[in-house]
């Protein structure tokens, strides 16, 4: 039923031709469907994060690309609290937008540049 679900709303959500909300790079709506049915990604992102497949699978079908979902929940850190841990994800993500870059948004967080390049890193070993 979950998956019936998942389907009709990327049905829409392809054919409504929402694209990218604020990543640097558009991405298309067939870039989005194809992340959010790739399993393997969604497992490696919610490993990376420590947060659940369908957490990711809701950013994802917002429209959020995998390496910023990666980065916001890096940047969010370990949170015992899954409902503080979503809130903090979505504020890193709505402070990333197409005028500024991941290392921008994480300065404004006082983020070190070391910590910084090693999330890149996590975030790029994704896809």
């Amino acid at each position: 039923m979950k998956k019936i679900v998942v389907a009709m709303f990327m049905g829409l959500f392809i054919f409504g031709g929402i694209t990218s909300l604020t990543v640097c790079k558009a991405y298309t709506p067939n870039d989005v469907a194809q992340w959010a049915q790739n399993e393997q990604i969604r497992t490696k992102i919610a490993e990376t994060i420590t947060v659940t497949k369908d957490l990711v699978s809701y950013f994802m079908n917002e429209g959020y690309a995998p390496r910023d979902i990666v980065m916001a929940g890096l940047l969010a850190g370990p949170n015992n609290n899954a409902g503080d841990h979503v809130s903090d994800i979505n504020g890193i993500l709505a402070k990333k937008t197409s005028n500024n870059s991941w290392q921008d948004v994480a300065s404004t967080m006082g983020v070190d540049q070391d910590t910084y390049n090693q999330y890149a890193e996590k975030a790029k070993n994704i896809i």
